[in-house]
């Protein structure tokens, strides 16, 4: 059911949110660029770090994969290409719970790893813990949808509302009265997605943005030794 708060949760929030988000990253870049990193603590644990940070991250970039793929790609896209709902929602389902279980996982052992091991305790601020406290919450409520939804209610198919919904605020017409529609859970999940990207320029996650891409093509640097000096070749 259509409310008087439509238009404010789902049109002005979110461009406030995008905006900051926007706004957040260039002038962090422009005004402090050499903060403009995870601020990594692995010189004070690693064992820890290792598994969480490589579970996290795994985990993340699948489920950002999907996220893409559900919300940007029209369902009837799938269609054409011979996909049904039904196909869709077995690869989502399975693909999204394992990855978002995953996800989950090294979210909390990032999380305790902060709390428990004191070295690391006294190298955080608000914001670290901030950050893994509403990526927790994030990934709890989307396995929350993708699996608890799912077995209970059913399958629901957000690409033909969220997924609207969504291309339509990239393309500067947003359709908010389609989000009445969509179940509470998905629409806290949706809520909270946007508070991770107001949030993102602000926090260590900055540093998705600094991938060393142009090591993809960069010249090789040769090392070759002459007699006891060492000379680099690029």
């Amino acid at each position: 059911m259509s409310s008087v708060l439509d238009p404010v949760l789902w049109v002005i929030y979110p461009y406030i949110a995008l905006t900051i988000f926007i706004v957040g990253l260039v002038l962090r870049f422009d005004r402090d660029p050499y903060v403009w990193t995870s601020k990594s603590s692995e010189i004070l644990e690693k064992r820890w770090l290792g598994i969480g940070s490589l579970m996290f991250h795994w985990g993340f970039l699948f489920v950002f994969i999907g996220h893409i793929m559900g919300l940007l790609i029209p369902a009837p896209f799938y269609e054409s290409i011979g996909i049904t709902f039904k196909t869709y929602h077995i690869i989502s389902f399975y693909g999204g719970a394992i990855a978002g279980l995953i996800a989950t996982a090294g979210v909390v052992i990032l999380l305790l790893r902060r709390i428990l091991i004191k070295k690391v305790r006294a190298t955080s601020d608000a914001g670290d813990f901030f950050t893994l406290t509403l990526l927790l919450v994030i990934f709890v409520s989307g396995l929350a949808n993708t699996i608890g939804y799912d077995v209970v209610v059913g399958p629901y198919d957000y690409r033909k509302t969220i997924g609207v919904w969504v291309r339509g605020l990239i393309l500067f017409h947003p359709q908010y009265q389609v989000m009445a529609t969509v179940p509470i859970t998905f629409q806290i999940h949706v809520l909270l997605g946007l508070l991770f990207f107001a949030a993102l320029p602000f926090t260590r996650l900055v540093h998705i943005f600094s991938l060393p891409i142009p090591y993809l093509w960069r010249r090789y640097i040769v090392y070759r030794t002459i007699g006891e000096q060492e000379v680099i070749e690029s």
